[in-house]
């Protein structure tokens, strides 16, 4: 079995870079083979555009479309592709961020538009079949207020729902496996004892991951 750990976080001591490594040791260790993707490391842009593209078209760029001609022609830019290669090759993605402004940072975005691309992560019958049709998603998220903040009644509104974009907007859109995601509250305001409970907390949930079941996932309903 085979995970990809994707970070999209910009400093190397935060708590989501902890989670990306803690993440990685615990799957080594439950014999899973293991690829961290630190995206700010490894240079990644989050826009997407013609330079994603070997030959992207002369006149008006609809992303979707061309996408779709640039995954029959083996058509995405080297950066592009190495990353797709890497989403291929995974049984299990973790994506780690921290929430931000009530979605994930503009780079995790920016991996899912670029590198979820039309013919790779998806096709034409999306929610029930796709090409990462039983690839399993787990999000791992650092929240910044506490858990009573981002509960079904709280202020903030119910974290699960705030995530929905990722959870059925993306991960099962592409018909994969969701997974009920990994919380952290209060991630940048608690003492380092709290900080190691929870990086304790997503190793033991980790050894277990390849039999956990999935979550059901819907759209949200109008207010």
């Amino acid at each position: 079995m085979h995970a990809l750990i994707v970070l999209a976080h910009p400093e190397e001591q935060s708590l989501s870079a902890a989670m990306a490594r803690t993440a990685a040791t615990a799957l080594s260790a439950a014999g899973w083979t293991v690829d961290l993707d630190d995206l700010t490391r490894e240079g990644f842009r989050a826009e997407a555009g013609r330079g994603d593209l070997t030959s992207p078209p002369d006149g008006l760029l609809q992303l979707m479309y061309a996408q779709e001609a640039a995954t029959a022609n083996d058509g995405y830019a080297p950066d592009v592709a190495d990353q797709i290669a890497r989403l291929q090759a995974a049984d299990l993605l973790i994506t780690v961020f921290p929430f931000w402004w009530f979605s994930p940072p503009a780079l995790m975005k920016g991996w899912f538009d670029r590198v979820f691309a039309n013919g790779v992560a998806y096709g034409h019958n999306p929610y029930d079949d796709g090409p990462l049709k039983g690839t399993r998603a787990l999000a791992a998220v650092a929240v910044g207020g506490d858990e009573a903040m981002y509960g079904p009644e709280g202020r903030s509104g119910d974290i699960r729902a705030l995530l929905n974009p990722v959870l059925h907007g993306t991960f099962a859109y592409c018909a994969m496996d969701v997974l009920d995601p990994f919380l952290v509250f209060e991630a940048d305001g608690r003492d380092d004892a709290y900080r190691v409970a929870e990086l304790e907390r997503l190793s033991e949930r980790l050894t277990g991951i390849a039999d956990e079941a999935p979550i059901a996932t819907s759209p949200l309903a109008a207010q």
